[in-house]
């Protein structure tokens, strides 16, 4: 009787939803320079630290993230994989639009 419960697993018919926040560049933008300020205030060495515009980029899969960023317009020595992952997980929430 629990059987009756499960569901199969297979890759082939798991179909993963996710629902991203839709935001201009200036917005996203915004919203990756309050992160990178947060951990400045936890950890100093991120001080002054920046990411520059999200651009466009076209999309090669359903949920792929639309946009990315060129760089980083200030970077601290040893800051490079933190802004990464927090630019990462902001592409994971954001869809660019307009």
């Amino acid at each position: 009787m629990p059987d009756m419960f499960l569901q199969s697993l297979d890759a082939d018919t798991l179909h993963p939803v996710t629902i991203k926040k839709r935001a201009t560049a200036a917005v996203i933008h915004a919203d990756l320079n309050e992160r990178i300020a947060r951990l400045a205030a936890r950890e100093p060495k991120y001080d002054g630290c920046a990411a520059a515009l999200p651009k466009p980029l076209r999309v090669s899969r359903d949920g792929a993230p639309n946009w990315t960023v060129d760089g980083f317009t200030q970077l601290q020595p040893g800051c490079f994989i933190a802004l990464v992952k927090i630019v990462d997980q902001v592409r994971l929430e954001y869809d660019l639009v307009g």
